[in-house]
């Protein structure tokens, strides 16, 4: 594997370690919460409440009422399976774009046995299905096996997949997948049970962008937010191959910069070297799952 090498003149500057490592995510977010979603790459919502406090953090004056009303009134953010396969408040806006860059991540591992794991015709299958279910629907998970499972066959139902103490069906497999490749997002709560519907009803038209600009945009958003960065950094936050990431970096030298941090190569977006406009002062407390202890990881 080749290294990454600059263009020539393209070298970019020795940056400090402290200026670095991200300088602008301590800065304010000015804005709406959905602002805030855009500046961190996505805030980790497996338990929202951890996201509420994320963007409080970042958006003064920003309260749980706020975030609940951008999420399902203003439907600004949308909340879905992010990076790594975890749940996101990612800004609707650039739904597009993440979903057609997720959808372009190489598959990831599976730790099941081989006899339980779905092929890769049964996992399109079960995206369709997921697709054409949700397509005009709010479901929640139980209505959404049943759907599945009539549109696919009784193996998505096999009791498989280790989950919470239980044994969940084969097809939950996918269900990151079909949010990835932009058939599944979460819906409002139906009481105390998740509900999951389509994007196409909150984005009349809505596809995923294509693969290659995608992910282009997604390198850029992600080194904004968090570089000086190295392909392998960008991998690890993905949960993609490093091998990809390098390639991916690769294809992109010519809008990437390189710069010394303290004696370590990284990258930055082409130009992108200015520190944040407001100094970053005193100690900020993270609440759990913030989305900077991964993007930000060293």
């Amino acid at each position: 594997m080749p290294a990454l090498t600059p263009p020539a003149g393209r070298a970019g500057p020795a940056l400090r370690r402290a200026c670095a490592a991200p300088w602008r995510m301590s800065a304010p977010v000015r804005g709406r919460p959905a602002d805030a979603v855009a500046a961190m790459c996505g805030a980790h919502a497996q338990v929202l409440s951890a996201a509420e406090v994320s963007i409080g953090l970042r958006v003064a004056g920003t309260t749980r009422n706020d975030v609940r009303d951008a999420l399902w009134k203003e439907r600004s953010p949308v909340k879905t399976f992010g990076p790594r396969g975890t749940v996101h408040l990612l800004p609707t806006r650039d739904l597009p774009l993440w979903t057609g860059a997720l959808g372009a991540l190489p598959p990831s591992s599976n730790s099941l046995p081989a006899d339980a794991r779905l092929t890769r015709d049964q996992t399109d299958e079960v995206v369709s299905a997921i697709a054409e279910a949700l397509a005009d629907a709010e479901l929640t998970i139980d209505d959404l096996t049943a759907a599945v499972v009539a549109r696919t066959g009784s193996w998505a139902a096999d009791p498989v997949v280790p989950g919470f103490g239980g044994m969940w069906p084969r097809w939950r497999q996918a269900i990151h997948l079909a949010a990835h490749r932009g058939a599944l997002r979460f819906g409002p709560n139906r009481g105390r049970k998740v509900t999951y519907t389509s994007p196409q009803r909150w984005l009349p038209g809505f596809r995923p962008a294509p693969a290659p600009d995608a992910l282009a945009g997604l390198v850029r958003r992600y080194l904004h937010a968090y570089g000086p960065a190295t392909p392998q950094q960008f991998a690890q936050w993905l949960s993609a191959p490093r091998r990809w990431a390098t390639q991916l970096f690769d294809s992109l030298v010519g809008e990437l910069q390189q710069v010394d941090v303290a004696g370590t190569v990284a990258w930055v977006s082409a130009g992108d070297t200015a520190p944040a406009p407001v100094p970053s002062h005193g100690v900020r407390l993270l609440p759990y799952f913030d989305a900077y202890t991964v993007g930000a990881d060293r």
